[in-house]
């Protein structure tokens, strides 16, 4: 890690990544066209990027086709409340903004409606005017998107041809994110199998990338608005009633435990010093959007608020970090916490935590601090370059 002009930077020894995108590299996809998918010089509309996300999320539900009705409803639901609740601008042309405003109207849903709900009444709904608004996102986002995958095939060509060309590509080609179908005179997507993966293995990273990427987008159309990552998904309500309770309990049987930030031991001279206990997301919540034990250590209260919305320099705290971690995930086995442990699925994916569960045995040190530092600092890297302040909150 270096300081250009006082800032910290993450230096490529410390974080394998690609170099352009930031994203997970991989030897079974090609990870810059995933970038490509969604650069910056085409993002003049919302739609490409509520179809990717419409898809990640399908991904997410093991789904890998998807009709272009579904994907859609996904696209309206997901953009259903910054519309809504903040009147944020997609732009003048952009029918994203009519469909939610005709849909809210006929359902008389406001703007915190739960996601699955709206999906739900899109789908079954047989309202003509309604479904004519839905069908003119199959003319073109469903194969634009894909485009970059064939860059060389569909230059110079006309616009009215390239879609049936994208079509019978995305069926010859294993490389392409997706394959178009006409199953029946329904039409779909079917995800490839390594992209399928790709994602869903690297599935809180990408997420915060299509999170930046939309941010990006918002803040371009609306440059007056402030606190855009705020205004884009529903408030989450956190959960840390779990984590709490397993702190307390590591605590208690380990009396010499120390606070990361502070190196204090948590005992009662220290919390009414300092605070008392409290759970502190170690890469932001407002970046990574979950309560998941992986990121979730115990601090003081006081520390925590100073803490506040940023991270932390990395080299300095990652150890101890893990340290903790290591703790809590050897806990979580003896006390076969099994549910919570497949949170730690979502991020160390070289961990045999079915075997671990089994046997109740503890896991290698190293490799588990091999496999949470291969999460954590790619998460780390793209919260900062998404503006994230890193503050040291103690010394």
């Amino acid at each position: 890690m270096g300081t250009i002009d006082g800032k910290t930077i993450i230096t490529s020894e410390l974080v394998h990544k690609d170099i352009v995108t930031g994203l997970p590299s991989s030897e079974r996809v090609e990870v810059r066209r995933l970038e490509q998918l969604l650069s910056y010089e085409n993002l003049v509309a919302s739609y490409k990027l509520y179809w990717f996300l419409g898809i990640y999320k399908e991904i997410l539900e093991g789904n890998k086709e998807i009709t272009f009705k579904r994907i859609v409803c996904r696209m309206i639901a997901n953009a259903w409340y910054p519309l809504l609740q903040y009147h944020l601008s997609f732009g003048f042309f952009d029918n994203l903004n009519d469909v939610v405003l005709y849909a809210s109207s006929k359902y008389g849903f406001d703007s915190t409606v739960k996601e699955k709900e709206i999906i739900e009444r899109l789908e079954n709904d047989d309202d003509k005017e309604l479904n004519k608004k839905i069908k003119k996102f199959y003319s073109m986002v469903p194969y634009r998107l894909i485009a970059p995958f064939f860059k060389n095939e569909l230059h110079g060509l006309k616009d009215s041809t390239k879609n049936r060309l994208i079509e019978i590509l995305s069926n010859e080609r294993e490389d392409v994110l997706y394959k178009i179908v006409n199953d029946n005179g329904e039409r779909k997507v079917i995800i490839n199998d390594e992209w399928f993966n790709y994602i869903v293995n690297n599935q809180a990273i990408i997420k915060g990338w299509i999170n930046y990427k939309l941010i990006y987008f918002l803040q371009k159309k609306n440059p007056n608005v402030p606190a855009i990552p705020l205004k884009i998904e529903p408030p989450y309500t956190r959960n840390l009633g779990n984590a709490k309770k397993l702190w307390e309990y590591i605590i208690k049987e380990n009396i010499e435990m120390k606070d990361i930030y502070t190196k204090q031991k948590f005992n009662t001279e220290n919390f009414d010093k300092y605070g008392v206990m409290s759970i502190d997301h170690f890469i932001p919540w407002s970046f990574v959007l979950h309560d998941e034990m992986w990121n979730l250590v115990p601090t003081f209260k006081n520390i925590n608020s100073t803490k506040s919305n940023n991270l932390v320099p990395i080299d300095k705290y990652f150890n101890d970090f893990c340290d903790m971690q290591y703790i809590a995930f050897n806990a979580l086995i003896c006390l076969r916490k099994d549910k919570i442990l497949q949170e730690y699925l979502n991020t160390c994916k070289t961990l045999n935590i079915s075997s671990l569960i089994n046997k109740s045995e503890s896991i290698n040190r190293e490799v588990f601090y091999k496999s949470l530092r291969n999460s954590i600092y790619p998460l780390y890297q793209i919260a900062y370059n998404q503006g994230y302040e890193v503050r040291d909150i103690w010394g």
